[in-house]
Order: C-alpha cells, then sequence, then structure tokens
C-alpha cells in the first residue's frame, strides 16, 4: 500500500505521518516513511554522494526553493559555487527530464518495500510535489504528461492550507512566493483519482480522518 502526503509547508506532513505511523503499527502493519528529496532519484543519489565525499553540507529543502550553499573558503567561491549548483539542481526543464528516471527508481522502492518486506510505504512528499517545483504557466502540457505517467497513490493525501497559513507558520519563503506554488498544487490535484484533500486546522481530527482512511483502504 502507498500512502502519499503533499502540500505546502507548514500543512503538518510530518506531524500527521508520525501519527499515522504509530497507528498503522498498533494495527501489526509494519510501516516504512520516505521524503522524496532524500531518498528517492537522481538527485538524492547525487547529494548523499556528496555529503559522504564532503562530509555534509546543505541539505536541499522540500519545498522546491533553491537550497542554502555550503561553506567555502571565500564568499566568492561561495556565490560561484551557488550559482552553478543552483543552475543545476534547479533547472526545470533538466528536472523534467530526470522525472522519469526517478520513477522507474521509485518502481523498485516499490517492488521492494511493498513486495519483498510487505511494508506500508508512506511518502513526505510525493511526485506531486516535484510536479509542483517545476511547473511555470507554459509547462502544463509537459506536467499533464509527466503526471500520466507516476503511479496513482492508494490515499493520495493533499493538507490544502493558504499562503498566508503556511507563512505563519514557517515564515521562511514569501506569500507571493507560496501563492504560485498553491495554484501549481490545485492544479496538479484536479487530475488524481480519489485524492483526499483536507484542511488541517484541527489536527486531531485530520488525524482521524486520515486513520480511518488507511485503514479502510488496507482492508479493502
Amino acid at each position: 500500500m502507498l500512502i502519499t502526503f503533499s502540500g505546502l509547508d507548514g500543512a503538518g506532513k510530518s506531524t500527521l505521518i508520525e501519527r499515522l505511523k504509530i497507528t498503522l503499527e498498533q494495527q501489526h502493519c509494519r510501516v516504512a516513511v520516505f521524503h522524496i528529496n532524500d531518498h528517492v532519484g537522481v538527485y538524492a543519489y547525487l547529494r548523499a554522494l556528496r555529503d559522504r565525499v564532503r562530509g555534509g553540507g546543505g541539505a536541499i529543502p522540500s519545498n522546491g526553493s533553491p537550497p542554502t550553499a555550503p561553506p567555502a573558503p571565500s564568499s566568492r567561491l561561495r556565490a560561484a559555487y551557488r550559482r552553478v549548483r543552483n543552475a543545476v539542481l534547479w533547472n526545470k526543464p533538466l528536472r523534467r527530464l530526470i522525472y522519469p528516471v526517478d520513477l522507474l527508481v521509485f518502481l523498485v522502492y516499490r517492488v521492494y518495500v511493498e513486495k519483498l518486506r510487505k511494508q506500508v510505504l508512506v511518502m513526505d512528499r510525493y511526485f506531486y510535489d516535484t510536479l509542483v517545483d517545476v511547473a511555470y504557466d507554459r509547462a502544463w502540457g509537459w506536467l499533464r504528461l509527466l503526471q500520466r505517467l507516476t503511479p496513482t497513490p492508494d490515499l493520495a493525501v493533499f493538507l490544502d492550507i493558504s499562503p498566508e497559513e503556511s507563512f505563519a507558520r514557517k515564515g521562511e519563503y514569501s506569500v507571493p512566493y507560496l501563492q504560485r506554488r498553491a495554484v501549481a498544487y490545485r492544479q496538479v490535484f484536479q487530475r488524481v483519482p480519489r485524492v483526499v484533500a483536507l484542511h488541517n486546522v484541527d489536527f486531531d481530527a485530520t488525524a482521524r480522518t486520515l486513520e480511518r482512511l488507511a485503514l479502510e483502504r488496507l482492508n479493502s
């Protein structure tokens, strides 16, 4: 079973995932939790290799914004490093080309986790969030094509909060930036079958709804 969580920063994905994991384990389900940017795909592996070689470095944020560069010997070298890295990592055409490769990698993960280890796979962010990362006005044809290739989760959860709520909870990114991402999220999730869209105002109520839906689909 595949359960995915998507939404703006501050929507409560990680907290709800932890609550759902505990509930599923209480029902004797084994659960694996992966983050799309940390565990799956070309960039995740390149970053892991870089960190192994360098002994650490700035992590790529999970919301599609350019990462903060790791320390460099001088401010000039640091600025140059940041420009080059951001140009590669956040090049939208390049990320769209890599997207099918990441889907193949994810297929291997699913076979291993769901079929071989018999675990429920929970994704903290999913390929739908990647589509939001690479979205812009003239790219919807590409995005629709990539979305057709994307495996539909057994339970796709979209935590729909406003840009203003996201800013109030996190405060890291501007409201206009979050507004653009909110529009892209709604465009993407218009085409996701049986998506569960929740406004996480009351955490306990949202968690109970997710627990009920997950158990229903697990037992169906």
